[in-house]
């Protein structure tokens, strides 16, 4: 049944953010790593909830099944449903009704697809090694010279079933901030950088 009276449902704002980073160095061999850690805050996974409209996401294969009112039989999770102490979905054509109503991107019950949007990004893990030996310098005429190589994005652990729960529909514009409606995720990259000092 959907609420009549609009009303917030979901917080983006993260209870707390905070980094870690670390650096150890072994002669000529310098170590770094970040991590970015993100607790609270909800997405709305507008993604998985057309997905679901057109019945392409994984959580609609349950349409084969019957399901009972406030329970995915997939998860477990709560969800909207027709009626409490109703058998939810005794049929295809019903789970196909739920999905492209209500239970998808075409209906106005959307508190399914909120989630939490808590995360922690190993954002880089980055080798530096230096050379500043004195051949360096006689051969090269340089004081020192240093060569980087980093990874980004190297891995983001979730809860979010969505690609990436930092995605924005807006970009980095800050007004429609949790909202994921078919972004790319942060990118992995790997860098090489050469450095040469004289």
């Amino acid at each position: 049944m959907v609420n009549p009276d609009e009303k917030v449902i979901a917080d983006p704002n993260p209870r707390w953010t905070s980094g870690l980073t670390g650096q150890v160095r072994v002669g000529p061999l310098q170590f770094s790593t970040l991590f970015d850690i993100r607790h609270g805050g909800q997405v709305w996974d507008g993604t998985r909830s057309a997905l679901d409209r057109f019945g392409t996401a994984a959580e609609t294969r349950v349409r084969s099944e019957q399901g009972i009112f406030g329970q995915n039989v997939l998860a477990g999770d709560k969800v909207a449903g027709p009626g409490a102490g109703k058998v939810a979905f005794s049929s295809l054509a019903d789970w196909q009704d739920w999905y492209t109503t209500d239970g998808g991107s075409a209906g106005d019950a959307q508190a399914q697809f909120v989630e939490d949007g808590s995360f922690v990004k190993w954002r880089e893990l980055s080798i530096l090694y230096t050379l500043d030996q004195h051949w360096v310098q006689s051969r090269f005429g340089l004081s020192s010279a240093t060569i980087r190589v980093a990874g980004r994005n190297l891995h983001t652990w979730t809860k979010y079933k969505g690609l990436d729960p930092e995605t924005n529909v807006g970009g980095a514009e800050f007004l429609t901030q949790a909202f994921d409606f078919f972004q790319n995720p942060q990118t992995r990259s790997f860098v090489v950088a050469v450095t040469l000092n004289r």
